[in-house]
């Protein structure tokens, strides 16, 4: 078997490393979007009872 030597950062394919960043990058900003997706069912129904609160918004009757 041949001996290879250690590779010199300068050596290394920067066109297969930007590609690897990219995907690391897009598997990422899929998970942030797949967790906003996946909170709306949360959040909208706090923010529609956030907005009632400040506008003292209230189902009782008066008296």
């Amino acid at each position: 078997m041949k001996n290879q030597a250690q590779q010199r950062f300068w050596e290394i394919d920067l066109g297969a490393l930007l590609l690897l960043w990219w995907n690391d990058i897009a598997a990422f900003l899929m998970t942030a979007l797949m967790f906003c997706a996946l909170s709306l069912p949360v959040v909208i129904p706090a923010l529609i009872m956030w907005l009632m609160l400040i506008n003292n918004i209230s189902f009782e009757t008066p008296p």
